[in-house]
């Protein structure tokens, strides 16, 4: 292809595929804060009961992270599959809720984040929030350990 129809090609790309707008907007600027605020949101609104009758929907928000995994950046993933480790126990602290297939997807996620931040070598910036989360979760009766 030729130089122009590439440009025009991502520009189409950029404008109507939202995951290829926000990995180029990544790819850009090399800012993942916006972007992960953004999915934090999302998997909260999936992760915390939505009524009365304590109906969860983590599933979806594991969907998310599985289609964020797809963009291929693993500090994006990490603060993403944090965040929903920490949603997770919120839930479990407030609810008192147990369901093992929850604790399993759980404990999975954050040894997957943690596997990734070891890869990264980003251990000492995410220290403080991994201890957090294994005292949380050890208080509750969940061992995650790093």
């Amino acid at each position: 292809m030729e130089k122009t129809e590439i440009i025009k090609l991502i520009s189409e790309i950029y404008k109507k595929i939202p995951m290829a707008k926000s990995y180029l907007d990544v790819f850009a600027t090399e800012e993942i804060k916006k972007l992960a605020e953004n999915y934090k949101k999302e998997i909260e609104k999936y992760v915390y009961p939505n009524d009365r009758n304590m109906i969860l929907r983590e599933t979806e928000a594991r969907k998310i992270i599985r289609i964020v995994r797809k963009m291929k950046i693993k500090e994006l993933n990490v603060e993403l599959e944090l965040h929903y480790v920490e949603c997770c126990l919120e839930v479990i602290e407030d609810f008192g809720y147990w369901d093992e297939k929850y604790y399993i997807a759980l404990e999975r996620i954050f040894n997957d984040a943690t596997n990734e931040i070891f890869e990264l070598g980003l251990e000492y910036k995410y220290r403080e929030q991994i201890n957090t989360i294994s005292n949380k979760a050890c208080e509750l009766g969940i061992e995650l350990f790093y």
